[in-house]
């Protein structure tokens, strides 16, 4: 067996014993199913919700308010930070209200959006937008501004001009932290999906747990709360994915520079 089968196992430790335990403790008794069902009465209910289609169409929309969100917080987040990077005059005019909307938490903005959008996905994706965007333009000024002044002497005496050295030097310097604000951001998209479907919605993930809840179905309640982990995980793989590709040589230093 490898080294990469040797950690996959050990990594699987956990998890098992999680549902060996949960599964004893509904086993025996000690709770009764409406408080914790057992894991294989969830595995039925997300079954049954499978066959019927029931848990795809949540999915679905689900997630197409959540990359939606995610997706325009990034292509903003990004471009507002690397001109706030470019230029002190951007920075400080926009400074100010970054600093002021940053500290505000999300939901004290949903009577807001849905007030002035509704309570369609229009106000869901702008939550889940306010939700990312943070994390993305902070990394992004901070990947910019933290790249080493030698980096960008050594370009200038080779002759490379300002876009030249944003395009080559900069922007590849800062893509480890950009790429680390998109990482921390995938998170806060599910979570703030899951808690603006949660307070007002027919459809998604959240409502499916919700709703659930409110009429004692546990087993489709954690059948709910599973995919939604399920889902987090994987994008949360999928951005690992990504970053190795694309800063490999990033993560490559840094573990050369451990280990010496």
């Amino acid at each position: 067996m490898s080294a990469n089968d040797r950690g996959v196992w050990r990594k699987l430790v956990s998890p098992l014993l999680f549902i060996a335990a949960w599964w004893a403790v509904s086993e025996m008794g000690w709770m009764p199913d409406w408080f914790l069902p057992s894991p294989i009465k969830v595995v039925q209910a997300l079954y049954s919700m499978t066959i019927s289609g029931e848990l795809l169409h949540h999915t679905a929309m689900s997630m197409y308010r959540a990359m939606m969100g995610y997706f325009l917080a990034a292509f903003v987040g990004i471009a507002l930070g690397l001109l706030i990077a470019w230029s002190i005059y951007v920075e400080d005019f926009f400074d100010p209200i970054i600093e002021l909307l940053r500290p505000l938490s999300t939901f004290a903005l949903v009577p807001v959006f849905f007030l002035w959008f509704g309570i369609g996905d229009v106000s869901k994706i702008l939550i889940i937008f306010k939700s990312c965007f943070f994390p993305i333009v902070l990394n992004t000024i901070a990947g910019i501004k933290g790249v080493d002044n030698k980096l960008v002497k050594a370009a200038q005496s080779l002759g490379a001009n300002g876009r030249q050295i944003w395009l080559r030097v900069l922007i590849p310097a800062a893509m480890p932290m950009i790429i680390t604000g998109l990482r921390i951001s995938t998170a806060m998209s599910m979570m703030a999906l899951v808690g603006v479907e949660m307070i007002s919605s027919e459809s998604g993930l959240g409502f499916l747990v919700i709703d659930a809840q409110r009429i004692f179905e546990t087993d489709r309640m954690f059948a709910g709360i599973i995919v939604l982990s399920l889902i987090g995980f994987s994008l949360d793989q999928c951005a690992r994915v990504i970053q190795n590709r694309v800063v490999s040589w990033h993560i490559q230093t840094s573990l050369g520079g451990a280990n010496t």
